[in-house]
């Protein structure tokens, strides 16, 4: 392990009930300053605005962004692309469009849509002629989904045709939207004199693309919103983060350094939301770094056969892509008999030897073993990133190994733009998150009543820096709440590991004190119990009135594992883990319903929605734990 992968502490004290200030101890190399909050071989480009035209002087001609063909009623095995140049004729197009269709200066304007070239064409033409983009999750729910719209006050929204009708049913008289622009009308048949009478004004995406007209850019300032991004949230109205270009730029600066090694010959296939910081946070990576990022065509159920199409090297992701991908491995190797699945599993054993005590990563003969498995990614992956949740370190040494790339995780949120913590190339363990970017300094603060103490290295953690928002859209008792003087108080409980580490124990909100006073971590019992075979997604239950953990396990349907046979197994991996035994699961209720955005039990972000799983299945689950005999 480097010198780089361990925290590093501010001299100044600390005040009671804290811990000293924690800083990155890789700001040395990039910035003599407290934080580093621009590129440091392009400390001009303060804005996202800036960073396009920069990256155009370097490669106006090279690929930049592409998309999947579809052509004659079928998806083509190519991508087209546009470079610097092409992209930013577009960009103007659509920008001047709005100057005459929508005048104003920092007018919100909505996108609806999932990862498409249209998108980020939108998002750009708005920070280049001073608009302000209000991503809308497809998946938001309309309830939310038409909050958002009149809480930003969005009178116009660039929308995917598929959700227009959806739109149009869950409208009310009183909402603010006046104009729809469909911006796939043209790959899509889509009927505009059906709604010819309707109060919303209809208008093709081309209009904006084929607009005559050229005014002036408006460019932005630092300090100028790049974005509102509305939280996902478990309960209550989403959150609207007032994103700035300034925190854009630090946290794609300092992001930067995982990818020191990426060209202009290096690539990434976008398909987590857009309208999720994780990835927006990539893409401004991507364009600093990076030569060429393509779309996937909108159905995860192509990802596969997309992924070996482009190519990338590089693959942004949460927990639950890559635990499909492990499960998805798995089923062939058993599928291939006993010997096959015994030289899988002693050539993984030897591959974790070898990255754990002689720090090598390539041995030619075991990496044979797996080369059939990274051609299903395309074959040149060399460096992945997972966020979202955090990813326990039996999934992260697997995919390392199986797809023979470099697997780093981090941690962030959308007030944080990002990733404020994150583990460097030199730190091969698992089990942490890292320690804090260069953008970033953090603490740690005592929660006496759950008893997690500074003095023991636990606490709820605090992050300021220029990564931070100042502020909620319009609701300034929710930054009253959350933002105290210049710190953000993430809500996130962390210790720090013995190797010098941060690592997270779980939200707040989501540990739990069962009935005999004893406190549980859901986040690091669900990382671990999700690990036992046949478990596709895992909610662990448990309160004030249980007297025992009991758990929903969602099985493929082909599953014939039963209840006692999972609590079995369960027990088992507790055994491993040195668990305490109220963290032991005594019930299981089985389910093939998977925990989706489509039924309202995930976020679009892929976390549980812990109160609505609970409402769904508390008959079952009270019913599990009667019956439980010790």
């Amino acid at each position: 392990m480097g010198a780089d992968a361990s925290l590093v502490y501010d001299e100044a004290d600390n005040l009671p009930e804290e811990s000293k200030i924690m800083r990155s101890p890789t700001l040395n190399k990039f910035s003599k300053d407290r934080f580093q909050s621009r590129f440091p071989d392009a400390p001009q480009v303060g804005t996202l605005y800036d960073l396009l035209e920069y990256t155009k002087s370097i490669a106006p001609d090279l690929p930049f962004y592409g998309h999947r063909v579809y052509a004659n009623g079928a998806w083509q095995n190519e991508f087209k692309s546009l470079n610097r140049v092409e992209f930013c004729g577009i960009r103007d197009a659509i920008g001047s469009y709005l100057i005459k269709n929508c005048p104003g200066i920092n007018r919100n304007i909505g996108i609806l849509s999932y990862n498409r070239m249209e998108w980020v064409e939108v998002q750009h033409a708005c920070y280049a002629y001073g608009y302000i983009p209000v991503p809308i999750y497809d998946t938001f729910g309309w309830q939310n989904m038409l909050y958002i719209i009149n809480f930003a006050h969005l009178t116009h929204v660039f929308i995917i045709s598929t959700k227009v009708e959806q739109l149009l049913q869950n409208i009310t008289d009183d909402c603010v939207l006046t104009d729809l622009i469909v911006i796939d009308a043209e790959d899509k048949p889509f009927d505009f004199s059906k709604y010819e009478n309707h109060r919303i004004n209809f208008h093709k995406f081309s209009e904006c693309v084929e607009f005559p007209d050229r005014y002036p850019c408006r460019p932005p300032q630092p300090d100028t919103p790049a974005f509102i991004m509305f939280t996902s949230g478990t309960t209550g109205n989403p959150k609207g983060c007032v994103v700035t270009h300034e925190n854009m730029i630090s946290a794609a600066a300092t992001a930067g350094y995982w990818v020191y090694n990426f060209s202009q010959n290096d690539s990434m296939l976008s398909y987590l939301p857009l309208a999720h910081i994780f990835e927006a946070c990539m893409h401004a990576v991507g364009m600093k770094v990076l030569g060429y990022m393509g779309f996937y065509s909108g159905s995860l159920s192509r990802i596969t056969e997309e992924f070996q199409i482009f190519k990338p090297t590089a693959i942004i992701g949460v927990t639950r892509v890559f635990e499909r991908i492990q499960e998805g491995i798995l089923s062939k190797v058993h599928a291939k008999g006993k010997f096959a699945e015994f030289v899988f599993k002693k050539a993984m054993s030897l591959k974790m030897f070898s990255i754990n005590h002689l720090r090598c990563k390539h041995i030619p003969l075991i990496d044979s073993i797996f080369n059939p498995i990274k051609e299903a990614t395309g074959g040149r992956v060399k460096f992945i990133v997972g966020g979202g949740s955090a990813m326990g370190g039996e999934l992260q040494n697997f995919i390392r190994i199986a797809l023979g790339c470099d697997v780093i995780q981090g941690y962030g949120l959308t007030e944080t733009t990002g990733p404020c913590i994150a583990q460097t190339y030199t730190d091969y363990l698992t089990g942490n998150v890292g320690v804090p970017c260069a953008c970033a300094e953090c603490k740690l603060r005592s929660v006496s009543d759950m008893r997690y103490l500074v003095e023991n290295g636990e606490g709820e953690l605090l992050v300021r820096g220029p990564g931070v928002i100042k502020s909620y859209y319009n609701n300034e008792e929710e930054t009253k709440s959350n933002f105290e003087d210049d710190w953000f108080k993430t809500g996130d409980i962390f210790k720090v590991t013995k190797t010098g580490q941060l690592s997270v124990i779980g939200r707040r909100k989501e540990i739990i004190k069962l009935s005999q006073g004893e406190y549980v971590s859901i986040q690091k019992l669900t990382s671990i119990y999700s690990t036992v075979p046949g478990v596709v997604q895992i909610y662990i239950h448990g309160g004030l009135t249980s007297r025992y953990l009991t758990a929903v396990v969602v099985t493929d349907i082909k599953c014939t594992t039963t209840e006692k046979e999972f609590v079995d197994l369960f027990n088992q991996k507790a055994i491993e883990y040195k668990l305490n035994g109220f963290e032991k699961i005594k019930g299981v209720y089985i389910t093939h319903e998977e925990f989706s955005t489509s039924n309202g039990l995930l976020t679009p972000s892929m976390k549980l929605r812990r109160k609505c799983i609970e409402d769904r299945y508390i008959h079952e689950l009270e019913k599990v734990e009667s019956s439980i005999v010790q």
